[in-house]
């Protein structure tokens, strides 16, 4: 367990119930939710990333590409154009 060895533990212990005597179990309970709540976290992160890389992948093979580029444009639509701005002249 994280390369304790049992003195270490019983040390880390006797100090725990030093600091917070009566509360201890309190503390155990919200420090155990916490690890829980963070490793679900951990492994819903890990999971969708991994589906979202794997639908990057899957996705891009089928995308058609333009000068290495990919054509992010429906076929045969042109992006239209702001109007120019020409700042008045100084006269």
């Amino acid at each position: 367990m994280f390369g304790l060895g049992p003195f270490e533990i019983v040390v880390i212990g006797a100090i725990a119930v030093m600091l917070y005597g009566k509360r201890l179990p309190e503390v155990g309970r919200t420090f155990g939710k916490t690890v829980g709540d963070l490793r679900r976290q951990w492994q819903t992160l890990s999971r969708e990333l991994e589906s979202a890389a794997s639908v990057d992948h899957s996705q891009a093979a089928r995308l058609p590409r333009s000068g290495g580029r990919i054509n992010d444009e429906p076929a045969g639509v042109r992006l239209v154009e702001a109007p120019r701005f020409d700042p008045p002249s100084a006269e």
